[in-house]
């Protein structure tokens, strides 16, 4: 019985293709690329998006240098704008105590001008010369000076006149007298000398 059974499984079985047999259906050719492996490749896709990619990357990094370039050159220009306030304030405190200094030298000159010939011959008459002459060269070392007003012509800019005199013997216009020294430093007028001035005569 056993061996009529395994008969009539047999005979259900679909025959065997013969590989050697010609008229055998051919087999589907199994797929060299599997179930999970894509099948197309665009190379020309592919490269235009990385031209597109690096396009971006160097226009981005063009202008990251152009504002580090701005940067620099702000932070530059701020440190010389910080550098030129600090001189000028350094120039203004030293122009505000040379003003202050200023009255002192014309007290010395005042002295020295109502001083008689023995007081200006005593001693401590020349230690206060000495310390006039200090004075003054400390004042010459920070560019401090004294402006020649006398028989100059009369200039607004570095003259103050406190009062005009008729006169036959100086030109209209001419400083006859200094009645309190200018002084300048460089091309600023630290102060205007006070002076008379020669006017029209009548």
């Amino acid at each position: 019985m056993t061996a009529q059974h395994d008969l009539g499984q047999q005979e259900d079985r679909p025959p065997r293709a013969d590989p050697g047999d010609p008229g055998a259906a051919p087999r589907p050719a199994a797929d060299p690329a599997g179930p999970d492996q894509p099948t197309g490749f665009d190379a020309a896709a592919d490269a235009d998006t990385l031209g597109a990619e690096l396009d971006d990357a160097l226009r981005r990094a063009e202008e990251y240098f152009k504002l580090a370039q701005r940067t620099q050159a702000d932070f530059i220009n701020y440190r010389r704008r910080v550098e030129e306030e600090r001189a000028q304030q350094a120039r203004d405190a030293t122009l505000g105590l040379i003003m202050k200094l200023l009255p002192v030298l014309d007290d010395f000159e005042r002295a020295f001008a109502n001083a008689t010939p023995q007081e200006r011959e005593s001693s401590w008459a020349k230690g206060v010369e000495l310390i006039e002459r200090h004075l003054r060269s400390l004042l010459a070392a920070e560019g401090l000076e004294r402006i020649d007003a006398q028989g100059a012509a009369f200039n607004p800019w570095e003259h103050e006149a406190i009062s005009y005199l008729p006169t036959a013997d100086a030109e209209e216009g001419r400083v006859l007298q200094v009645v309190r020294p200018g002084y300048r430093k460089g091309d600023r007028v630290v102060r205007p000398a006070q002076v008379v001035v020669a006017g029209r005569q009548t």
